[in-house]
């Protein structure tokens, strides 16, 4: 298995506005890739989540070009959170590209636009392919014919929406109302609805973003992808757009998942396609389990995204989540090249 490598950098994508409507909307991102040995092991800087043995900044692995996994995190978290899958799949060979989601991300100050227009998500992932594929550390080393994306919670929602997937405002009105949901937005930001018309009357980026939230935001580079326990919003998509897609699709879900129930999201997802491979990682597992483990150790099993139920190994949930991820890619691939 290869040396991961890790490193970060910042993008702007110039095609649209940033949600303070005064430049260009920012992407940063974070990338594990496959690495040359090096005599001494530098750790990331510190995170929140646990770097693993992930090398900062060492030097790109000698081969040609590379596949890349494209990585979306869940509503108001950060690439790093899913770093125990990325440093895997980096081991792997594979260059992870994980784009943390402007106005959506630990990383800067929430906005309710990034929770509002989901949509918005799945250009900073094909934004982000463009860009590193021909500038800076990774430019003419990344595969564009293998290209696939993995997402957790909204990120699940983002990689479909990559796949060809359509949302509809009002497809998903009439899912709230059928099933009593009167909450304005997720836990991390409850209130995001409330702002929508002062939005309206104040913000160009938030009317032009909310008035295209049906286009195709569909990508052709993009092989297959991994859905880990896809949030409610995907319950936004119009089904058709859902039945056609014949990308390989493989669905990752817990059974005591509170955020993104699998009845309602996961279930209902990989019914609409036949398909559509779904895994259930058992009955215990919770939405936070398909995080990463944090930096300061004293959280874990105090933090409601560090605790999960007493008979479930996070570690162990990683290690076959991982496992069929990475048979989905190879059998994604095969099935493409034969």
């Amino acid at each position: 298995m290869a040396i991961c490598g890790y490193r970060t950098g910042v993008i702007w994508d110039a095609s649209r506005s940033n949600w303070q409507n005064n430049g260009a909307r920012p992407i940063a991102w974070s990338a594990w890739y496959p690495a040359e040995v090096v005599e001494r092991l530098e750790r990331p800087p510190g995170k929140f989540f646990e770097p693993g043995n992930a090398i900062w900044e060492a030097t790109l692995a000698l081969k040609e070009k590379f596949p890349v996994i494209l990585l979306s995190h869940g509503t108001g978290g950060t690439a790093e959170s899913l770093g125990w899958l990325a440093r895997a799949l980096a081991s792997e060979g594979y260059v992870v590209l994980g784009a943390n989601h402007h106005g959506n991300t630990g990383l800067e100050p929430y906005l309710p636009e990034g929770f509002l227009c989901w949509w918005e998500r799945a250009t900073d992932l094909s934004a982000l392919l463009s860009e590193l594929g021909v500038s800076g550390f990774f430019a003419n080393r990344l595969d564009f014919d293998h290209v696939a994306a993995v997402g957790f919670s909204l990120g699940g929602y983002t990689v479909l929406a990559l796949s060809g997937a359509r949302t509809s405002l009002d497809e998903f009105d009439l899912w709230r109302r059928a099933n009593k949901i009167t909450e304005g937005g997720p836990k991390e930001f409850p209130d995001a609805e409330d702002s929508i018309p002062t939005l309206m009357e104040t913000s160009n980026a938030f009317r032009v973003s909310w008035a295209r939230h049906g286009n195709d935001f569909s990508d052709i580079r993009i092989t297959s992808v991994v859905a880990i326990a896809p949030a409610p919003p995907i319950r936004s998509f119009v089904p058709a757009s859902i039945t056609e897609l014949q990308l390989h699709v493989v669905v990752l879900t817990g059974g005591a998942d509170d955020e993104a129930p699998s009845e309602h999201c996961a279930d209902w997802i990989a019914s609409q396609n036949d398909r559509f491979h779904l895994h259930c990682l058992g009955g215990h597992v919770g939405h936070y389990t398909f995080l990463d483990f944090p930096s300061d150790k004293s959280l874990i099993g105090k933090a409601d995204i560090f605790s999960d139920h007493e008979s479930v190994d996070r570690r162990k949930v990683h290690e076959q989540a991982t496992e069929i991820v990475i048979q989905s890619l190879r059998k994604a691939v095969s099935k493409r090249d034969a």
